[in-house]
């Protein structure tokens, strides 16, 4: 029997692990953390058309079921530009039938569910011997198995091994992630639950977007209702919590009220910063027994919230052809339909974060 090893528990390996256990391929995944909770991994992940395929494609009918059940109540579907003092400057709506958000951690201890998880096991090296994969890590210890699978996010230890021409490009722009629980916010302007909400402002822009679960579940850790916001603008390169809600506190002053005590009341220990990043073409590498997906071969900016759908879509996508092709083949069939895709992908995210029109 085939065995596939993943590098990396976050959401497209995850994906990519059980729709591999549901076609009865063996599959370990190898991931650097102690346990599922050990970082923070951001908080709402929108999911698109081609996620919710993904996720429907590779998780057993129970877990697809809890996903859906936990997953956000629909707003409008409008996506809506405001001034700093709420004047409208523009709203587009966008059929809302295959579009929905999950909260991360939720989604990522559903994915988790009866997989050969391997935390504290830290990648730092491997080899393709044509026969079959070595795979090296931090603690010395050793594993084999017949694939590998990168899913190990933007800073892949992999990626220079299997794709060296693959180009992670550093935007020079930051983003401050926080979260402020609906709880705190009593009586919020029901505009800002229509879906996805843009703040322009003259040193930058602010993003809302709410998490309201349709149903909580008891076996799942508890997670209250919320309303994600993220200053992108300059962002201080600061990993102190309080310090960079402190920058979104001044940020936003003079602003209309709403906004100001959104950030105002915070959950300040959930506040994190991080840089923008984007990718050039996925290049072309030889296929071999070691493969990608997801940021490790194709980096692209938040907007859009298109990234975790896109390794999600590269998990179904592998899943659908490692079930039906030899694998090498399907190894090269995957890279090929994930290139162009990928590509195109990451060219529109980045368009959309500059402002490009053409």
């Amino acid at each position: 029997m085939t065995h596939v090893l993943v590098a990396g528990a976050g959401v497209g390996g995850l994906c990519l692990a059980q729709g591999l256990r549901r076609a009865g391929i063996r599959t370990t995944v190898f991931e650097r953390d102690p346990d599922a909770g050990t970082r923070g991994q951001g908080y709402r992940l929108h999911i698109d058309g081609n996620g919710d395929a993904a996720l429907r494609r590779c998780l057993p009918d129970a877990l697809f079921r809890r996903y859906r059940d936990t997953s956000s109540l629909p707003g409008r579907g409008k996506i809506t530009t405001f001034a700093a003092d709420f004047t409208e400057l523009a709203s587009v709506t966008v059929p809302p039938a295959d579009h929905t958000a999950v909260d991360r951690l939720l989604m990522r201890q559903i994915l988790l569910s009866d997989l050969d998880v391997r935390f504290g096991r830290t990648v730092t090296s491997a080899q393709d011997t044509g026969k079959d994969v070595v795979v090296r890590f931090a603690d010395g210890g050793v594993e084999r198995g017949d694939l590998l699978v990168g899913a190990d996010g933007v800073g892949s230890v992999l990626r220079p091994l299997v794709a060296p021409d693959a180009e992670v490009i550093d935007t020079g722009m930051r983003c401050a992630y926080g979260r402020t629980p609906l709880s705190a916010l009593p009586a919020l302007d029901e505009r800002l639950f229509d879906g996805f909400t843009s703040v322009v402002g003259q040193r930058g822009a602010l993003a809302l977007a709410a998490f309201r679960a349709r149903s909580h579940d008891p076996e799942l850790p508890p997670v209250a209702d919320y309303l994600m916001w993220a200053v992108v603008g300059p962002v201080p390169d600061e990993r102190d919590p309080a310090a960079l809600h402190e920058f979104a506190t001044r940020f936003v002053a003079g602003w209309h009220p709403e906004f100001r005590r959104i950030v105002a009341n915070a959950d300040v220990p959930a506040t994190f910063g991080t840089p923008i990043r984007t990718s050039g073409p996925v290049p072309w590498w030889p296929t071999g027994r070691i493969t990608l997906l997801g940021d490790a071969i194709h980096v692209m900016p938040p907007t859009g919230g298109v990234g975790a759908n896109t390794a999600l879509r590269d998990a179904a996508l592998l899943t659908d052809l490692l079930a039906r092709t030899e694998p090498r083949a399907a190894f090269a069939e995957y890279e090929n339909q994930m290139r162009d895709y990928a590509t195109e992908v990451v060219r529109q995210s980045t368009r959309t974060m500059t402002g490009d029109k053409t």
